[in-house]
């Protein structure tokens, strides 16, 4: 096993507790919006305001990232969103829950989510030697998945059904946790920004659009920011209607649609410990190139098949495409962005990557309603497909950017 170093171990901690705590949370916000109305849209409006910070808030918290020490805004920002979904379980418990309530708590924690996502992986560089970021990132996201996806859901339902209040103050303990975890590491991640003279100094504006410009100017950030929303869309697209797909296609109950999506966090756990192996065998395009078969095959299975057995192997095979793309695409932003606007990118980058999924949302809806969820899947798959052929500029890019993975990528 590489040896990452206690200082990064601390940091993995840190990050698994902020994803249980939003995994957790992600499943008590619509199951207390549909407690409190049934009108489909206010349940919606929950969902909007939990990820819309990604979008109003995106930009300006790149500029405060590549302003102030990083591993501060993350301590701040997980206990903000602590104390906040503290005080939203006692509002519960009090019998005070409004939709008003949830989506003013769900802005808040997306919020806190937009810095922690946007500042953590620019953290994970100053951890680890270079070489070692294909491991590192690895684990984060099998750890992602696990706690984001296959732990925190299903015990947040549990949770849920035990009192409304507990999955929020779960949520919270873990947020807190996560802050607690983060002020036992050692170090200072204030990026270190170039002085320039009063006269010259950009305008507001301009500081905030600078990892917007930053990304649509560079050959291999522009062209990978690209296919990343082709994902988004369509991954949104899919998970929008896999309920309807599961309960009405293949005629499953409320446990064999949970036993799925369990198959594609566990696949997805499985795979993030063998992607530095496959960038050694295939390098890095290889890796993105496998990643947008796996889930080509995967969305087209599901769409045309009525076999649940058909079903559960086109959601490993999809769940195995995640950490191949994910990984290999966080590297990528980590050895060629400079510390100095890597916060800014990146939260332009998850602007880009999450402004597409309201979208797929919707064009999932509306397909699902006038022709069946399969031909959402269908579409997906056909979508992503063919990134491998107007994607090829963006794999020709990484060859050329990336220097080749030395030595055998143990995990």
């Amino acid at each position: 096993m590489a040896d990452l170093g206690r200082r990064y171990w601390i940091l993995w901690s840190a990050f698994s507790s902020a994803n249980f705590g939003d995994g957790v949370s992600l499943v008590a916000f619509p199951l207390l919006a549909v407690g409190l109305t049934n009108d489909a849209r206010l349940v919606a409006l929950v969902a909007l305001f939990r990820f819309l910070p990604f979008i109003v808030f995106g930009l300006p918290a790149g500029l405060i990232l590549d302003r102030f020490d990083r591993r501060r805004i993350a301590i701040a920002a997980q206990i903000v969103r602590g104390g906040v979904l503290g005080a939203l379980a006692l509002v519960v418990l009090g019998g005070g829950a409004s939709i008003a309530a949830l989506s003013v708590a769900g802005f808040v924690v997306g919020s806190g989510e937009v810095l922690t996502d946007g500042g953590l992986p620019a953290i994970v560089r100053d951890l680890v030697r270079p070489e070692q970021l294909e491991v590192a990132n690895s684990r984060l996201s099998a750890s992602q998945t696990a706690t984001n996806a296959f732990i925190g859901p299903p015990l947040g339902a549990l949770a849920f059904g035990i009192d409304p209040a507990a999955p929020l103050l779960i949520s919270a303990l873990a947020f807190v946790s996560a802050a607690a975890a983060l002020v036992t590491l050692p170090g200072r991640f204030r990026p270190l920004v170039a002085s320039s003279d009063d006269s010259s100094s950009p305008s507001l504006l301009a500081e905030l659009t600078v990892g917007l410009r930053y990304v649509w100017g560079h050959p291999v950030l522009r062209p990978l920011a690209a296919t990343v929303a082709v994902f988004s869309f369509a991954g949104s697209a899919g998970n929008t209607v896999f309920v309807i797909l599961a309960t009405e296609r293949l005629g499953l109950g409320p446990l064999g649609f949970g036993l799925l999506i369990s198959l594609s966090a566990v696949a997805s756990v499985t795979m993030s410990f063998f992607v530095a192996r496959l960038v050694v065998k295939l390098g890095h395009a290889g890796s993105m190139r496998l990643a947008v078969v796996t889930f080509t095959v995967g969305a087209v299975l599901l769409g045309t098949t009525t076999f649940v057995a058909v079903a559960a192997v086109a959601m490993v095979v999809v769940g195995v495409s995640q950490p191949a793309w994910d990984v290999v695409s966080s590297t990528i932003r980590q050895r060629l962005v400079p510390d100095e606007v890597f916060g800014r990118m990146m939260t332009a980058y998850l602007f880009i990557a999450w402004g597409l999924q309201p979208a797929g949302v919707m064009v999932g809806g509306f397909v699902a309603e006038a022709w069946g969820p399969q031909w959402v899947y269908v579409g997906s798959g056909a979508l992503v497909g063919s990134l491998l052929l107007i994607g090829r500029p963006l794999f020709v890019q990484v060859t050329r950017s990336m220097a080749p993975v030395e030595g055998p990528g143990s995990v």
